[in-house]
């Protein structure tokens, strides 16, 4: 059984590098991306009204992204406080 032990041990510190990595990269480029998105909504080739429901789409998959990243790293910070 001590090797369950240590399987687990290792499988909680690679979800918590993975967790880190994934939540420091989405703060990096996160505003990038934000502004990067609606610019390129603004240049799709299409007619003016379909770009502004591009952009609120947009900002959809940025909120639903940035609520994923947020719930990581509540559950990276409470597993560190353990």
């Amino acid at each position: 059984m001590p090797n369950k032990n240590s399987l687990s041990f290792m499988y909680k510190h690679v979800l918590n590098a993975l967790i880190l990595v994934t939540v420091h990269t989405w703060s990096f480029f996160e505003s990038v991306l934000f502004v990067g998105g609606f610019i390129v909504c603004l240049m799709l080739p299409v007619v003016w009204p379909m770009k502004f429901v591009y952009i609120v789409l947009w900002l959809i998959v940025f909120y639903i992204c940035s609520k994923i990243v947020g719930f990581l790293e509540n559950y990276r910070d409470r597993n560190k406080n353990r």
